[in-house]
């Protein structure tokens, strides 16, 4: 594998500064400032040496991390052995370690308020939320009857944004093993109300 070039460190530095600076920044719009001051870097010209502007860099700290999420659930589904392997490793990716750092938890409801407004930021979350999606469909599909796979999907999905929800709203409470319990809780609960169900019917 190649080692990576100076700009692409570069690159990379500034966009983990961005992310620090949307942390430290709230739901405000951090500054450029702000984000070469995390970078250790001392001018603000600079960032236009790496991107078009302000806006691309920020485009590209969330194709940054949609791309770790992606990968992470690529990575982990990959290996599974059983469908419910499958489903209950893309539940591991949503809480993987470099998904639930306070960072980047707080990037993805900064990114996620401004998607309505953003044509690019809601394209890369509507594509980001199609592969998960079909990565939960694909371990779900021989697990559930057909018509339960969509819903049990997007439960799924609900259930995980809405523990990053939680702990961006009050970052004191994050506590990610209890996330993924929680959310592979739900999930074998439903597989067994399901076969309790069809047991009851027959």
């Amino acid at each position: 594998m190649a080692r990576p070039t100076v700009d692409q460190i570069r690159r990379k530095e500034l966009i983990q500064a961005t992310m620090i600076a949307i942390h430290r920044a709230g739901l405000a719009e951090p500054t450029v400032a702000a984000i070469c001051k995390y970078a250790g870097l001392s001018s603000v010209s600079i960032v236009n040496h790496y991107f078009k502007s302000k806006q691309d860099l920020l485009e590209c700290t969330m194709h940054e991390l949609a791309g770790d999420f992606l990968g992470e659930a690529a990575l982990r589904a990959s290996s599974a052995q059983t469908p419910m392997a499958r489903v209950l490793a893309v539940i591991d990716a949503n809480f993987a370690p470099s998904q639930c750092t306070p960072e980047a938890v707080s990037a993805w409801l900064w990114f996620w308020s401004r998607t309505p407004s953003s044509p690019v930021f809601a394209k890369i979350e509507h594509a980001t939320h199609r592969h998960i999606i079909t990565e939960l469909k694909r371990g779900l599909t021989d697990l559930l009857p057909a018509s339960e796979v969509k819903d049990a999907a997007e439960g799924l999905m609900a259930l995980m944004y809405g523990m990053w929800l939680r702990f961006a709203l009050d970052p004191e409470i994050l506590d990610v093993e209890a996330a993924r319990r929680i959310t592979r809780d739900h999930f074998v609960l439903r597989l067994q109300a399901n076969k309790a169900t069809t047991v009851l019917f027959e």
